[in-house]
């Protein structure tokens, strides 16, 4: 598999080398040190190095022979390779030993005998290392065969002049050192604890800080009334001038209401018989008696049921007064009779009249009626129906149980732009269908069914120019502002030949004008205390400013607009 080899110049840092490693198309990546590589004797570095590794999904191998840097790869489990064509593996605690041994013996040699060989040497290893990676490894093979050399030299040298070689310093005499590594636990523990500590730190005082300021605004409260006019032409409007085009707007709500009959209806059958119709008559003709005709009785009432016709042809022999007849020459008079059947006007058996023996005499608009027959058939059967009295009074319950919640149904259907005058609300209600209808029987204990269309109306205008107008009219000072307003309202509307008339009022709350935006310019980056005063000292409508932190160590303004709260809050002096 192909690798990278990577040689670290000396004035590369840290950030260079993984750098470096990051950019690497290699899977593998060889870090050639140099001679004298500060770089790689810092255990946080060779960390650094190895978690890049990781992060790049890269094996990152460290071509060395330097003991220290070998020593603190053997810590983060980095694999070392003496050479480029040596395998790589992770240092040993016995080979560290034998490399800082070697080490030491070398440097021994070096001190006592200033060998320009070693300088030399020490000099082609410099150069070399700039070359690639071919030369490296013919400087790494000749290196070792030296090395070997110069230990066989040191130790006959050192038989023969009786010197002992140099030994390696022993650092587990060191009670500090000592201590570290019985304690690497509690060690690895303070060293998370103290990053923590430090972006506790970071937290609490660079994200964590924000400030909520209060701002009591001190105002007053002032009355408007001002006389207003409403047309119905929009090209007339003049809101300016408090003339506003206005509307109005309708809806239809279907109501019911159960309403109990009263009413009283007599259904039993009505009695029939017949009444004699009696004409004289001077000269022959007839009288026709209509069907519908109309006789009474002690105050009982009956109507032909067909038409009757009563005539006379003129002769004498067919009078049934033959006897009575004046004779030709005289004033004569004919009778003729004729039976009408007929029926009460209305059920009941009062309406059953007996028989007399002289009959019973019948106003008409017929002269001589009688009858010598009985009326009979007639029944009782009385019922509840309904009555007009009882459908006009459930419509006015209806219309006034309904009214608010027409009116309530209407202003909801409005917009919030829509600025209602409430004085304009009406309501018309439709023609009432009665179920059963009038006239018409009611079950036993039941209710009768009204159903009415309602239209509910009202007018509207224009809720912001309203308010624009009220705010041009009020005429502030300047700085000053409307913070509150009640709802406006229209007293003695009233129409007009030319359109309609009102009184606008309202009550609205005014005081110097501080915006969220102003108070955090004002604040921004300053301590607490001086902010407050600079707040108001800027704007004399200021009474009081209030803060509350986030934290108690928080003893300054953020700068961070997005950090600091503002509440505007409104302080009505007149209360």
């Amino acid at each position: 598999m192909n690798k990278d080899v990577i040689y670290i110049e000396s004035e590369d840092d840290i950030t260079d080398i993984i750098t470096k490693i990051e950019k690497s198309k290699e899977k593998i990546v060889a870090l050639v040190p140099p001679k004298k590589a500060g770089v790689f004797r810092s255990i946080v570095n060779i960390k650094l190095i190895t978690k890049a590794g990781a992060n790049a999904e890269k094996a990152v191998v460290l071509v060395t022979t330097d003991p220290s840097i070998i020593k603190l790869a053997a810590v983060t489990k980095l694999p070392v390779t003496k050479n480029l064509r040596s395998a790589p593996a992770v240092p040993k605690a016995e080979e560290i030993e034998e490399i800082e041994a070697a080490a030491t013996e070398e440097a021994v040699v070096e001190d006592r005998d200033g060998s320009d060989e070693g300088d030399k040497a020490d000099n082609k290893t410099d150069d070399k290392a700039a070359e690639g990676a071919e030369k490296e490894d013919k400087k790494s093979e000749k290196k070792d065969d030296e090395k070997e050399d110069k230990k066989s030299d040191d130790k006959a040298k050192g038989k023969k002049d009786g010197a002992e070689p140099k030994k390696k310093k022993d650092f587990s005499s060191n009670p500090f050192i000592a201590w570290i590594q019985k304690h690497k636990i509690i060690v690895i523990g303070g060293g998370i604890g103290l990053v923590l500590l430090v972006l506790l730190l970071i937290w609490a005082n660079v994200i964590a800080p924000a400030v909520t300021v209060d701002v009591v605004v001190r105002t007053t409260t002032a009355n408007f009334s001002e006389n207003v006019t409403f047309t119905d032409k929009l090209e007339e409007e003049n809101a300016s001038e408090g003339k506003f085009y206005i509307q109005e707007k309708k809806i239809e709500i279907k109501s019911e209401v159960d309403f109990p009959a009263t009413g009283k209806k007599n259904i039993g059958e009505k009695a029939t018989g017949a009444v004699i119709v009696k004409v004289y008559f001077e000269a022959k003709g007839s009288i026709s008696v209509d069907k519908g005709t109309t006789f009474t009785v002690n105050n009982l009432s009956f109507v032909a049921t067909d038409d009757t016709l009563v005539s006379w042809d003129g002769r004498f022999s067919n009078c049934e007064n033959q006897d009575d007849v004046v004779l030709p020459g005289s004033h004569a008079q004919c009778l003729k009779t004729a039976s009408v059947a007929v029926e009460a006007v209305e059920p009941g058996a009062d309406y059953n009249i007996p028989a007399t023996p002289g009959g019973w005499n019948f106003t008409a608009n017929v002269s001589g009626v009688y009858s010598t027959q009985p009326m009979v058939g007639g029944t009782d059967k009385v019922v509840t129906v309904v009555q007009q009295s009882d459908i006009d009074k459930a419509k006015d319950d209806l219309k006034t149980k309904d009214e608010n919640n027409n009116k309530k149904s209407l202003l909801e259907s409005l917009s919030d732009d829509d600025f209602e005058i409430e004085s304009s609300f009406k309501q018309t209600v439709g023609d009432a269908v009665s179920k059963p209808a009038l006239g018409e029987q009611v079950e036993e204990n039941k209710k009768a069914k009204l159903t009415v269309t309602t239209t509910a109306s009202i007018y509207i205008v224009d809720e912001t120019k309203v308010k624009e107008f009220i705010k041009e009219k009020a005429k502030l000072a300047d700085g000053y502002k409307i913070y509150e307003m009640n709802d406006p309202f229209i007293e003695n509307f009233t129409k007009t030949e030319t359109g309609y008339i009102g009184k606008l009022k309202t009550s609205y709350v005014s005081g110097s004008e501080v915006t969220a935006k102003d108070v955090v310019e004002t604040v921004m980056g300053k301590g607490l205390g001086t902010g407050r005063d600079d707040l108001t000292k800027a704007y004399s409508g200021i009474s009081k400013v209030i803060t509350e932190v986030s934290f108690p160590w928080v003893t300054s303004f953020p700068n961070d607009e997005e950090k600091i709260t503002v509440n505007i809050i409104v302080e009505d002096n007149n209360k």
